[in-house]
């Protein structure tokens, strides 16, 4: 999940152009291959995810690429469709530029709406990176083009040199699940975030364990089943599988993704979204969500996740609604912006029945695959697993 932040990211690396192979065909270096019965489990990849070699997968970054190939392979071994062809980086990729502003780029442009630059520059101007539009607000393009020295005659590429303190390529990783029936059109989003913070200063690895290795996991172990519904013709509409990069670093990914829909899926093809994000800790009783629309009514999901929670061999006994002051701070509200319906799945806060604080590893070293262990032994991700999988099965087909 995002920290709202004044800072501005000093980016690393751009990604690498990395290839799709069947997973279980040949060892890749630092990738162990699964067995089916691995795959499933949510807390193989959350240790493998949450792992020191994966440097706390800074986006962009090599770990990142890494944790994103990962993924991929299981995309391929499970035979979920590359939607996006032609992609530099391959079809099971969605590639963008992430940027950092340059200091005081906008000094000057009035008024500081951040709601108008969150339009024009794919996230608040308060956020640490962006990725850059093309259709920028005129004020905004005057004040930047002014210090890029070229006036009234710059170009796009002279405000980009001027806005732009540096810059990488970085990618969200996407799988789609056809369906079988008469909606296959009509998608369902199952998305998490890939990407968390890096190292600190000192080099610790900021690993991510809960955040957000724990969704990513979740909705990776939940592929399986959702395959085998589908070679069952159990899946109306079809699922589109999205796990975002640059998160952490003002939902920029998700953004990125609402604004440049893919070939195929367009925002009016999705019909609901379920993104699951911190869903490690505490005991295994409880889960929050958020199933409000952006204009406060309920989201046709809430019923869905009554009716998902019911079929669980052992449903949570608390589903509590403490987490409405987080509903900007995750990729739904990317979502929300274009008027889909969201629910958003989260580990809850402090207070077992409600409320309470967040845990106090949120954003540090000691976000780790054993505090999972000691909370619920990993039966928390795994129940999130398996509501995630009723979820879809009932939105699939309602």
């Amino acid at each position: 999940m995002t920290k709202r932040t004044t800072l501005l990211l000093a980016l690393g690396i751009g990604a690498g152009v990395w290839a799709c192979s069947e997973a279980g065909s040949r060892e890749e270096a630092g990738t162990r291959t699964l067995a089916l019965a691995d795959d499933s489990d949510p807390m193989e990849h959350i240790t493998y995810l949450s792992s020191d070699a994966m440097k706390g997968r800074n986006s962009p970054s090599a770990q990142f690429d890494e944790a994103a190939k990962y993924v991929t392979d299981r995309l391929v071994k499970y035979g979920l469709k590359g939607p996006n062809e032609g992609d530099a980086n391959g079809a099971y990729a969605q590639t963008f530029t992430q940027s950092s502003f340059a200091e005081n780029s906008l000094a000057g442009a009035s008024p500081h709406d951040e709601a108008a630059h969150a339009r024009t520059f794919g996230t608040s101007l308060f956020e640490r990176s962006f990725y850059l539009h093309e259709r920028m607000e005129p004020e905004a393009f005057r004040v930047i083009a002014g210090k890029s020295g070229r006036g009234e005659n710059a170009s796009f590429s002279d405000v980009r040199s001027a806005a732009v303190d540096a810059a990488g390529n970085t990618h969200n990783v996407l799988g789609l699940l056809e369906g079988t029936g008469a909606k296959k059109q009509e998608v369902i989003v199952v998305m998490a975030h890939l990407d968390h913070i890096g190292t600190t200063s000192s080099g610790q690895v900021n690993n991510g364990a809960d955040d957000n290795a724990s969704g990513s996991g979740t909705i990776l172990a939940a592929v399986p089943a959702l395959a085998q519904a589908k070679a069952n013709g159990e899946l109306n509409r079809s699922v589109l599988f999205v796990w975002t990069a640059a998160e952490e670093d003002g939902l920029v990914g998700s953004k990125y993704f609402v604004d440049h829909p893919i070939a195929g899926v367009g925002l009016g093809d999705i019909v609901g979204v379920i993104n699951s994000d911190m869903v490690g800790r505490w005991d295994a009783q409880r889960i929050s969500v958020i199933d409000k629309k952006s204009d406060g009514t309920t989201s046709y999901l809430a019923g869905l996740l009554t009716q998902a929670n019911a079929k669980l061999a052992a449903p949570f006994e608390r589903i509590n609604h403490d987490i409405n002051q987080y509903a900007r701070r995750q990729d739904g509200a990317s979502f929300y912006d274009k008027g889909e319906d969201v629910l958003f799945l989260f580990e809850g806060l402090s207070n077992p029945a409600g409320g309470g604080d967040l845990n106090p590893d949120y954003h540090a070293p000691g976000d780790d695959v054993s505090k999972i262990l000691d909370d619920n032994n990993g039966d928390k991700p795994r129940k999130v697993r398996d509501l995630v999988i009723e979820l879809v099965k009932l939105a699939s087909n309602r």
